[in-house]
């Protein structure tokens, strides 16, 4: 739903957020203005169907993900790696990540286990056989390029 129900200190209102995620359009309802928080959230219903028609469309994506986003700090698509605590004890696992027919979906592979190689290898196998899609580089490569999100903790 596009309407949020916005509740901070002395600002009550709803909010209307229509569009894709970086060119969405927004308007602020407030409660006092509109009359209270029944014609507040009246005026919003009427403004998002204004806005919707106004909006550009989404484009649904299919396929696995081939380009990275900008918030990608381990380099790779799909791969990352995750340390967890167990008894004030870092463990390092591979995550291989993606969405299948729009269904998210993450399997880890212990490094503590399999060690480093091994189990980025498994991670990489495991979202190529899930995607279809093969990556342009060797796990040493891959280990290189997210070396500086492998701390020695």
């Amino acid at each position: 739903m596009s309407i949020q129900h916005i509740s901070h200190g002395s600002t009550q209102g709803y909010q209307v957020r229509v569009g894709p995620r970086h060119a969405s359009m927004t308007r602020f309802f407030a409660v006092r203005k509109y009359g209270g928080a029944r014609k507040a959230l009246a005026y919003a219903r009427a403004a998002e169907v204004e806005l919707q028609k106004l909006a550009p469309p989404t484009m649904s994506r299919s396929g696995a993900r081939v380009v990275a986003q900008a918030n990608n700090t381990s380099g790779v698509i799909g791969i990352r790696p995750r340390y967890v605590m167990f008894a004030e004890h870092p463990y390092l696992y591979f995550v291989a990540s993606g969405s299948i027919e729009g269904k998210a979906w993450s399997t880890s592979f212990s490094a503590e286990r399999h060690g480093k190689m091994v189990a980025l290898k498994m991670a990489m196998a495991r979202r190529e056989k899930a995607t279809g899609v093969k990556y342009d580089m060797t796990p040493r490569q891959v280990l290189n390029r997210m070396k500086h999100l492998l701390s020695a903790r």
